[in-house]
This record gives structure tokens, C-alpha cells and sequence, in this order.
């Protein structure tokens, strides 16, 4: 895979906003955020706009990032905040473009429906981590979200085992070892992208899942469409993240969901393959960011997860 040129302090970064608008007063926010990590923020037209649960009509959200990813000026191009929106671009985004000019690509939550395509079609090496704009904000009061993602973004070296936040451990579902390139992201993105020339490859790969605020049976349903399509059965292993905020509903003749990990148990134990719980990336603070495409290892007798390679190429002025 194509690894995007590491960052440095000083360097010029677009903001974008592929998928749902903030409040103006909050860009200040998402710049101080920027500025905390050494870069110097450009704010694209999308991230003024607003077209109702949109930052603004398709055909701008898309432009903005293309223009971002084309413009030499810009080194990394960085989501103003998710929401939704994404699947709505992806006809209009450029990939063979992209895979001519890689650069650093960072954000998490709706943002999976452009990190499946680059990471598929682009050929591009991409950060599942924080947007510009997020609650808690981004700053250096944050210390393992902000340590890690600087390790990602403006640091060379491969991140090595993953060391989750005290008190967050991670457990398995299910022992045995695998290494493959990392993809996925939020369930919600990866179902709704299925069918499509813009869907998940998990042949061979360690597939992550994050999901939030949704009912339990909404989930199953969900993990039924990536097992029904294979993508469960071709995964070398499988890291499920956090579900902040997924619970079960209780409704209609006594009905009561299921609990979260009794459906990961049923739907994924008929396969032989490492199943790690609990990797806090996605909708959660602090929260790790993952170089979704690089080489890793996983161990479910172990509970480790290991990043064999750097994502970045270059020299890093952080370090």
C-alpha cells in the first residue's frame, strides 16, 4: 500500500467536511485543536456550509476534498467532524487522483465511508483517529489520544503493541493468532457500503468494528449483512472496538435484545480465528488512533495487538 508522507510542525493541513456541519462559533475550536499538534489549519468551504444534516450540497463536500488532496500546498487532509454524508460522495471523489497524490488522511465515524474507498481503491494507507472537531476537543489535556495520534501523524517508526488506557484491557472471544492488514471502521459504513464498488476487502485482513448509540438488535442485524457477505469468513481475525452507548432495547411483548457480546459470540464463533474485544478506537475518549492498511499482528491467547510497520514514509521534525 501507498504510506502518505509524514507530518511536521509547520506544515499546511486541509480541513474538510465530508459528512455533518458544526456550529461556526465551534471552528475556533477545531483550529485551537490544529494549531496543539503543529499544524497550520486551512478551512475548506465545506466547513462554512450548511445544507441541512449536510455541510453543504454533495458536489461541494467532494469538491473540497479532491481540490485537497490535488493542491501541493496541503500535506494532510483532516475531517472537520463525522455525522453523515460520506456515502453520498464517493461517485465524485477522484481515487486515481488521490493514489497520485497521497497524503495523511485522518478522522473516524462517518469518515469510514471514505477510508474504505482509499484504503480499496486509492491504494492509500489512512488514520482512523480524531476529527479537527470533537467532543472532547483534541487537545494536549488529552494525553493518550493526543500522544498517540501525533505517534501516527508526525512520527515514522511502527506504533509496536498497542497499549490500551489504564483500566481498559483488552479480552478475546476467542484465542489463536493472525496478521494481515487492518481495515474497517464504524458498522454503520461498512453494512451500508456492501453491493458496492466502495465496499470492505477483508480478504486476508484483520477487520475492526466500532459502533455507537445503536439497539442491539439493530447490531445483530447489521453484523448479519458481513457475515451473509463473507466478509467474517474471509478476515485472517477480527478486533472489535467499543460500542458506546449500544444497548438493548426492551419492547414489544416482553422483548429484550440480546446482550452485545452473546451476539458477537453466536454470529462469529463458527469461525477459527481470533476475536479481540475492547480496542478503544472510534467513539470513545481517550481513543487510539489505527493506520488503517499497515501490517499487524494479533494475539487472542495473549490479548495484544501488534503494528508491524510504519505508515508514514520520511523524515518526522516531532522525534
Amino acid at each position: 500500500m501507498i504510506k502518505p508522507k509524514v507530518l511536521s510542525k509547520g506544515d499546511t493541513v486541509a480541513i474538510v467536511a465530508p459528512s455533518s456541519p458544526i456550529l461556526p462559533e465551534n471552528i475556533a475550536v477545531a483550529r485551537e485543536a490544529m494549531e496543539a499538534l503543529g499544524l497550520k489549519p486551512v478551512f475548506y468551504p465545506s466547513c462554512h456550509a450548511r445544507h441541512g444534516h449536510l455541510a453543504g450540497e454533495d458536489a461541494l463536500r467532494a469538491g473540497d476534498v479532491n481540490a485537497a488532496f490535488a493542491d501541493p500546498e496541503i500535506k494532510g487532509v483532516i475531517a472537520l467532524r463525522g455525522g453523515y454524508g460520506t456515502p453520498r460522495l464517493l461517485e465524485m471523489i477522484d481515487f486515481d487522483m488521490i493514489r497520485r497524490h497521497p497524503k495523511v488522511f485522518l478522522g473516524y465515524s462517518d469518515i469510514t465511508g471514505l477510508h474504505l474507498p482509499l484504503n480499496r481503491l486509492s491504494d492509500l494507507i489512512t488514520f482512523h483517529g480524531p476529527t479537527a472537531y470533537g467532543q472532547p476537543p483534541l487537545y494536549p489535556d488529552n494525553p493518550y489520544t493526543f500522544d498517540w495520534l501525533k505517534k501516527n501523524l508526525m512520527g515514522n517508526k511502527a506504533l509496536g503493541l498497542y497499549q490500551p488506557p489504564p483500566g481498559e484491557p483488552l479480552t478475546a472471544l476467542q484465542g489463536g493468532t493472525a496478521t494481515g492488514r487492518i481495515v474497517g471502521g464504524n458498522l454503520s459504513l461498512l453494512t451500508a457500503a456492501l453491493g458496492s464498488p466502495y465496499e470492505i476487502d477483508t480478504r486476508d485482513r484483520i477487520l475492526f468494528i466500532e459502533e455507537v448509540h445503536e439497539y442491539h438488535y439493530v447490531m445483530d442485524r447489521m453484523l448479519m449483512s458481513l457475515d451473509l457477505s463473507g466478509k467474517f469468513r474471509d478476515a485472517a481475525g477480527i478486533i472489535l472496538g467499543t460500542f458506546h452507548g449500544c444497548k438493548a432495547e426492551e419492547g414489544y411483548q416482553g422483548k429484550v435484545d440480546l446482550p452485545l457480546k452473546t451476539i458477537f459470540r453466536e454470529i462469529l464463533s463458527k469461525y477459527d480465528k481470533p476475536v479481540l474485544y475492547n480496542f478503544r478506537a472510534g467513539h470513545v475518549s481517550p481513543q487510539f488512533t489505527i493506520p488503517l492498511g499497515v501490517t499487524v499482528r494479533i494475539d487472542g491467547d495473549e490479548m495484544t495487538v501488534d503494528f508491524l510497520e510504519a505508515a508514514t514514509v520520511g523524515d518526522s521534525s516531532s522525534e
